[in-house]
Order: C-alpha cells, then sequence, then structure tokens
C-alpha cells in the first residue's frame, strides 16, 4: 500500500491536485512507488491488482486524465504488468 507523502515525491505533479482532493485520493488502491512504474516514466502509476475502492474515497483517474497510448506502448505496460505480478499500470496524462 502507498502513502501519499511517497507518492508526492516520486509523481510531484499530483501536488497539483490540491490539498482537498489529495486527503479524499484512495492511496490503499495505489502499489506505493513501484519501481517498475518508475522505470516507464513520470506518469505511470502503478495499482495493485484486485484492489477495490475504500468507501469515502476517491480514484485517481477521476480527477487525473488517462494518456491515450499507442498499440506499441500498451504492450510495453502490458508486458511490464506480466514481468511484475500482482500490479496494474496506469499512464497519466497530467498536463506536465
Amino acid at each position: 500500500m502507498a502513502n501519499l507523502e511517497d507518492l508526492l515525491a516520486v509523481y510531484p505533479w499530483l501536488a497539483r491536485l490540491g490539498p482537498d482532493l489529495l486527503g479524499q485520493l484512495d492511496v490503499a488502491e495505489l502499489a506505493g512507488p513501484h519501481p517498475c512504474a518508475l522505470a516507464l516514466g513520470p506518469t505511470v502509476v502503478a495499482y495493485r491488482s484486485g484492489a477495490s475502492l475504500s468507501p469515502g474515497r476517491i480514484q485517481l483517474c477521476s480527477v487525473v486524465p488517462v494518456k491515450q497510448l499507442s498499440p506499441a506502448r500498451i504492450s510495453v505496460l502490458k508486458e511490464a504488468e506480466r514481468t511484475n505480478p500482482g500490479i496494474v499500470l496506469v499512464q497519466y496524462d497530467p498536463q506536465l
């Protein structure tokens, strides 16, 4: 499970959400600053596979757009997921 301070350290674009949204963000569904995600770029976030939304929380994908990916990029993410069981990767488009 992730903690917000660690996520903000590696994903500084999250700070743009502001304290209210950050306080509601469901970090329990995230796999923390996962090395695999970090190696794939500054906007790739790892989720714990099988994680469900915590009551009263919001999902990151509901407040930050997901990046439209090429088939080649999707293949890269899928291969990374295959070699790192237990995670699902999402690439966001936070307008860096």
